[in-house]
């Protein structure tokens, strides 16, 4: 494990070609509930619950399936404010890509940290009580780091969760 493989050379490698059909079918039931149980799964694929089991196992250990996520209303838990903030970093900073993006995540109101391509190095999602804290997040958490050259505040108005099928047979 001291180096690491190329993700060509990753035997949990996510390439959809390792997938046959009734894997396909329980990642589409999992991405559309996934509360759904072994049974239910079994049922809907008219397969055994044994091979619901046993196939649900492989994808979590071939990396496929990676978590199960509860979608919380984030304004009923007093954080109704999304944001996506575009982060640019001093030049000199670059290397630090890693370390500043794994410092974002930790934050408090973080909820995803991208890496782009383009003029912004990052892109981080956060949810915050009301204008003050997101005001407060850019500061101390982004402003006031040398890292940090830049950012670009989109405050989100709405949010539609896509319905359409993510992967097909």
């Amino acid at each position: 494990m001291g180096s690491k493989e190329s993700r060509s050379d990753d035997p949990r490698s996510k390439n959809p070609r390792g997938l046959d059909a009734t894997d396909i079918r329980i990642l589409q039931l999992l991405i559309a509930n996934a509360r759904l149980t072994y049974h239910a799964i079994a049922t809907s694929l008219h397969i055994a619950e044994s091979t619901a089991h046993a196939r649900l196992a492989a994808l979590a250990e071939r990396g496929v399936v990676r978590g199960y996520h509860a979608d919380v209303d984030l304004a009923a838990v007093g954080r109704p404010i999304q944001a996506l903030i575009q982060v640019r970093l001093q030049e000199r900073s670059r290397d630090r890509l890693q370390q500043e993006a794994d410092r974002l995540s930790a934050a408090p109101g973080v909820l995803e940290v991208f890496f782009l391509a383009g003029q912004s190095d990052l892109v981080v999602r956060v949810a915050c009580g009301g204008p003050e804290q997101l005001r407060d997040f850019v500061l101390n958490e982004l402003s006031r780091h040398a890292a940090v050259a830049a950012t670009e505040t989109s405050v989100i108005l709405e949010h539609t969760r896509g319905r359409g099928p993510l992967i097909e047979i």
